[in-house]
């Protein structure tokens, strides 16, 4: 079965250009996104001690499952990758612009920066500073 969900990965790579399948996403009628998601767990797992993982029951990717994924681009960390992307952009439109205020409906390479921005500047208050602070 991973030979077969990595064959289905790979064609979702060569056609989207990226690696990294959204959870829900379904290829061929297999659920890729879930897969893909057990093989982050399956990766996170490699640090774990054998009590831990059995504990979990968790099976730990071996070193060659490892370097496919990573040969297709896999993220291990989606959301620190899709992070670090979005604070490149806005540094993008900084150099362009000569400033980082992003209107809220701006698109920046096809991702809505001005959306992130504020999301960010959500999280910042939620912490309870001040911009001055």
């Amino acid at each position: 079965q991973w030979e077969r969900m990595f064959g289905r990965l790979q064609a979702f790579q060569e056609r989207k250009g990226h690696a990294n399948v959204p959870k829900a996403h379904v290829e061929d009628g297999e659920q890729l996104g879930s897969w893909l998601q057990k093989q982050r767990t399956r990766y996170k797992a490699r640090g774990l001690s054998e009590a831990e993982r059995k504990r979990r029951r968790a099976s730990a990717m071996s070193d060659e499952e490892v370097k496919r994924l990573e040969a297709l681009g896999v993220a291990w960390d989606a959301l620190a990758e899709q992070w670090e992307r979005m604070f490149g952009l806005l540094q993008a439109f900084q150099e362009r612009a000569g400033h980082a205020n992003v209107p809220y409906g701006h698109v920046e390479d096809g991702e809505q920066l001005g959306v992130w921005l504020g999301t960010q500047r959500t999280r910042y208050k939620a912490r309870g500073l001040s911009e001055a602070e």
